[in-house]
């Protein structure tokens, strides 16, 4: 909520140029709040990098995916497709997840009833096979993967900034439609740590590459250079795939949305990813209605939404496969088709070098 927040403010006061002074004022608020913030960030990685604070290995390898920024930068796929790589090659892996906004319930299958995230159920769905641990202390629950699952190898999900654990190998995923964060720290900007931090990387995947001009790309992997020196810099696109009906779980052709008239609503930390796949697919978006990302839909709010569907008279509604695992249980209510839209990580450029840096740790 309050990154969505910074958003609106940030462009009324930067890319509006809105000379309001109550922003003015919060703008420079935040600037502080930022800097206080950048030396609690950069103190911690201090202590860490002296010895003060100690980090600990596993017995077993350790693949982090993390981020520089927050928000959505396709993470999660990002996961998913590693775990699903050392699976298909016969490895034993568990991914370790923090699980941030863990207010989710599940009634079967879940340890002591416990929250989850929306991120946990969308890896669950995809990969069931796959464990996943959710904790704050990544090194408990790798060794708990070690115990109950016999785990050969771990991923560590959202783990750049989880210095107690040592990896062996460590990615950062950089959106590029986003890719530096405003250039501030949170919660000026959306940067967690500074950007010369990149040089912990050993390699950097960046997202939504199609969806970003090709100068901009070289642009983005310059200014990686600069901050991180030459890590290999690895392009991927987020593909539709198909589309599959929330309701009975019927799946259509991508191709059934050209020239149809849809609507669209998700909770994620991309919505202009959402809104461009969309409308490459040719559809005619009448409109797209943003939540903050990770929001707990409520009943009241999904029957208001398909009321005011009836305004409209879409052909469709989409929304993502991160939303819909949270509203399944609220399928009947619809009266307009409501469709997820599916995505697959692919590799664009410089496969080669991913391969080669997953199966140096597999060796």
């Amino acid at each position: 909520m309050f990154i969505s927040l910074f958003r609106e403010y940030y462009v009324k006061i930067v890319v509006e140029g809105n000379p309001d002074i109550h922003f003015r004022i919060i703008r420079n608020v935040l600037y502080l709040l930022s800097k206080i913030y950048g030396f609690v960030v950069k103190t911690r990685i201090f202590f860490y990098k002296e010895g003060i604070f100690k980090s600990i290995r596993l017995p077993i390898p350790v693949i982090s995916v993390g981020n520089i920024t927050t928000g959505g930068t396709g993470k999660t796929p990002i996961v998913e497709y590693i775990s699903r790589y050392l699976q298909e090659r016969n490895r034993r892996v568990v991914i370790l997840s923090r699980g941030y906004a863990a207010n989710l319930r599940q009634e079967h299958n879940f340890p002591a009833n416990k929250a989850c995230n929306d991120e946990y159920l969308l890896l669950k769905e995809n990969i069931p096979d796959i464990p996943n641990l959710l904790s704050k202390d990544r090194v408990k629950s790798g060794l708990e993967a070690i115990r109950r699952f016999k785990a050969e190898y771990v991923v560590l999900d959202d783990g750049f900034q989880h210095l107690r654990l040592t990896r062996d190998l460590n990615i950062v995923i950089i959106d590029t439609l986003n890719p530096f964060g405003y250039e501030h720290m949170v919660p000026r900007g959306m940067l967690r740590e500074p950007l010369k931090e990149l040089r912990r990387a050993d390699m950097i995947i960046l997202t939504h590459a199609d969806q970003c001009a090709p100068d901009k790309i070289g642009f983005i992997v310059d200014r990686l250079h600069e901050f991180a020196g030459y890590i290999p810099v690895i392009e991927t696109i987020h593909k539709p795939t198909y589309l599959e009906s929330v309701k009975d779980g019927k799946l259509l052709d991508i191709n059934y949305l050209k020239g149809k008239r849809v609507f669209g609503f998700c909770a994620i930390g991309n919505p202009l990813s959402f809104r461009k796949s969309i409308e490459g697919l040719g559809a005619e978006l009448l409109g797209l209605r943003i939540f903050p990302d990770h929001h707990h839909y409520t009943s009241s709010e999904l029957i208001a939404l398909n009321k005011e569907m009836g305004g409209i008279q879409p052909d469709a509604i989409i929304i993502t496969q991160k939303d819909k695992v949270k509203i399944r249980d609220n399928s009947d209510i619809w009266d307009f088709p409501l469709w997820t839209l599916k995505m697959e990580i692919c590799i664009v450029k410089d496969y080669e070098i991913f391969e080669n840096k997953i199966n140096a740790i597999l060796n």
